[in-house]
């Protein structure tokens, strides 16, 4: 049985799914077994992805799919560089300050361009000094 934070439809399923899976090929189980054992690493609410109508499920792609498809309202907000224009330095934020929460946002972001994280946090700078 694999060691997986149970999921209780508080967290993003896809994240769920992805170490439940890591976990498995590990334990180098079939098709079926991922179906079986799947079940037992959800908790409270999320629970209730158990009861679906039996042959409803064919193989274990198909499970996950239902099962994101259940809890997607659960999938954390994909970030874009959009979000780096709401991190502005502010009158009263030091370089330093501004930096690091500039930093901490766009680490967050998958594939962004040099370009546009320059670009971003030059016009977020105050526009007066340092």
């Amino acid at each position: 049985m694999p060691t997986v934070d149970l999921h209780d439809r508080t967290t993003d399923p896809k994240e769920h799914l992805g170490v439940y899976k890591a976990q498995m090929y590990v334990q180098d189980v079939d098709d079926a077994a991922n179906c079986r054992y799947f079940p037992a690493t959800l908790k409270g609410v999320a629970q209730s992805f158990n009861d679906l109508p039996p042959g409803t499920i064919t193989c274990f792609q198909d499970l996950a799919d239902k099962f994101v498809s259940q809890f997607i309202a659960c999938r954390k907000e994909r970030r874009t560089s959009i979000h780096l224009s709401k991190i502005k330095q502010g009158q009263s934020k030091s370089l330093a300050e501004f930096i690091k929460c500039f930093h901490k946002e766009a680490v967050l972001i998958p594939d962004l361009e040099d370009g546009v994280a320059y670009t971003s946090l030059l016009n977020n700078l105050k526009s007066r000094g340092f």
